[in-house]
C-alpha cells in the first residue's frame, strides 16, 4: 500500500474537482447515452417519465400505481 502524502491544499481541490467533473460526466453523460442506446432501458425510462414515477425515491406515496398495488395485496391476503 502506498503512503498517505501531504499534499498540498491547492492539489487536493484539484483532485477532488477532477474526480467530481469526471462522476458528473458520468451520471449525466454516459448513463444517459447507455440508457438511450439500448432499447429495452429506454422504453423502462420512457414509461417512468411518462407515468411520472421518480426512480431515485425509496417511498412512493403519490403514485397510482402504488395505490394499485397495495390494494391488490391487501385482497389477496385478506381474501385467504
Amino acid at each position: 500500500m502506498e503512503p498517505i502524502l501531504n499534499n498540498s491544499l491547492p492539489q487536493r481541490l484539484r483532485k477532488f474537482v477532477i474526480a467530481f467533473g469526471a462522476l458528473l460526466l458520468f451520471v449525466y453523460g454516459f448513463l444517459p447515452f447507455l440508457t438511450n442506446s439500448f432499447t429495452v432501458l429506454n422504453r423502462m425510462s420512457q414509461y417512468l417519465d411518462e407515468n411520472g414515477i421518480d426512480p431515485t425515491r425509496y417511498y412512493y406515496t403519490d403514485v397510482a400505481q402504488v395505490k394499485e398495488a397495495e390494494e391488490y395485496l391487501d385482497s389477496v391476503l385478506h381474501d385467504k
